[in-house]
C-alpha cells in the first residue's frame, strides 16, 4: 500500500530542519521533545529515507532532506494560505483575537484602549503577544500587529497611524550646556546610544554643535533598556516622544531636534482583512490612537519643566493620511 504523506509530518520535518534541534523544534510546535523525535523517526521509516543525520550538536539534513525542503515549504505555504482564507471568512464578533506589539507600546494607554475594546465587544477575547517579529502574521500565529516600520511586507495590509519620532532626553535634574546653572562638565555629557532607531544621532551635526565633547558610554539594542539607562542617570539619549514626553523623571534637552524614525501601523495579513473581529479591532484602535497623533509625532512644547508630565490628551485635529485597507 502506498504511503500518503501527512501534513503534520511536514510540519514536524520543517520545524526540525529550521531549528536543527529536536528541543527547539518542540518548543516552536508546543509539544514534548519526545513527540517530535518519535514523529521524525516514524516519518523516515514510512518514507524509507533518512532525512536527518543525528550528530552531537543536533540534527543535520541529509541530501534527501535538503531536496525535500522546497516541496515541504510549498506545502506549508498552501496549507497556511488555505487556513487564512477560511479564517478570513469569519463574520462573527466572537472568539480569540491574537494581537502582537513591541514592548515599547505596552503601556497604560494601550491597555486602557484594549479594555475599552473588550467592553464594547464582549464576545471577543484577546491574546497579547509582546514581540517585534512580523513573521508570526504570515503563519497566523497572530491576527493583528501594532508595529513601527517604514516598509510593511507586501502580504500585509492595514492602517498607518502616524510617524513615530524621537528626541533627546535626559533625567529631569540634568542641566544642559547654555542653561542657567550649567557646570562646565555638562558640556561633555555621557551618552546612551540606541542601535536600531536613530542610530547615529551622536555624530549628527545638530548634536555635535550642542555637545561637542559628548562621549558614548553605552550602546543598547532595546528602547526599554535605553529608557531605564537614562532614568538611572547613566547618560542622555534619544527616546520615542511617546515614551519620553509622558514620564515625570525625563525632560527634552536642547537643541530640541526632532528625528523621524518609523511609521506606526496596525497590520494584518491580506487574507484576514475582512475577518469581522480583525476589522473591528483595527478600526477601533485606529480611532483610539489617532487623536493622540501629536504625542506620537512629537508636537509638544520643547521646554517641559523638571517633573512636568504632559497630558496624553490631544488637541491635534488636522487631516491625516491613512491607508484604510481593512475598513471596507
Amino acid at each position: 500500500m502506498r504511503f500518503m504523506i501527512d501534513w503534520d509530518d511536514i510540519r514536524y520535518f520543517l520545524a526540525v530542519a529550521r531549528r536543527g534541534s529536536i528541543t527547539s523544534a518542540a518548543r516552536d510546535l508546543g509539544v514534548n521533545h519526545s513527540t517530535v523525535s518519535r514523529r521524525i523517526a516514524a516519518f523516515e521509516d514510512n518514507l524509507g529515507v533518512r532525512l536527518f543525520d543525528r550528530i552531537a550538536t543536533g540534527y543535520n539534513l541529509t541530501q534527501a532532506g535538503q531536496e525535500m525542503v522546497p516541496s515541504a515549504q510549498r506545502m506549508e505555504e498552501e496549507a497556511l494560505g488555505l487556513d487564512r482564507r477560511l479564517y478570513g471568512r469569519d463574520t462573527e464578533l466572537s472568539g480569540v483575537l491574537r494581537v502582537t506589539t513591541a514592548g515599547t507600546f505596552v503601556n497604560p494607554f494601550l491597555m486602557e484602549q484594549i479594555g475599552r475594546f473588550l467592553a464594547e465587544y464582549p464576545g471577543i477575547d484577546i491574546e497579547l503577544v509582546v514581540s517585534s517579529d512580523l513573521a508570526n502574521l504570515h503563519a497566523r500565529e497572530v491576527d493583528v500587529a501594532i508595529r513601527a516600520t517604514l516598509n510593511p511586507p507586501d502580504t500585509l495590509v492595514g492602517r498607518r497611524i502616524g510617524r513615530l519620532t524621537a528626541m533627546l532626553y535626559g533625567r529631569s535634574d540634568f542641566i544642559a550646556p547654555g542653561e542657567p546653572g550649567a557646570p562646565n562638565s555638562a558640556a561633555a555629557p555621557d551618552v546612551i546610544a540606541f542601535e536600531g532607531g536613530p542610530r547615529d544621532f551622536a555624530q549628527a551635526s545638530w548634536f555635535r554643535d550642542a555637545y561637542p565633547n559628548a562621549r558614548v558610554r553605552i550602546r543598547l539594542n532595546s528602547i526599554e533598556a535605553a529608557f531605564h539607562a537614562i532614568i538611572s542617570g547613566i547618560g542622555i539619549g534619544m527616546l520615542p516622544c511617546h515614551v519620553g514626553d509622558t514620564n515625570r523623571e525625563l525632560r527634552r534637552l536642547p537643541p530640541y531636534h526632532l528625528e523621524p524614525v518609523f511609521d506606526l501601523w496596525l497590520l494584518t495579513h491580506a487574507d484576514l482583512r475582512r475577518t469581522a473581529k480583525v476589522r473591528a479591532f483595527i478600526n477601533f484602535m485606529a480611532n483610539a490612537i489617532m487623536p493622540h497623533k501629536d504625542l506620537i509625532e512629537g508636537r509638544r512644547p520643547p521646554g517641559f519643566s523638571s517633573g512636568d508630565r504632559p497630558s496624553v490628551e490631544s488637541s491635534y485635529a488636522a487631516a491625516t493620511s491613512v491607508s484604510e485597507d481593512v475598513s471596507g
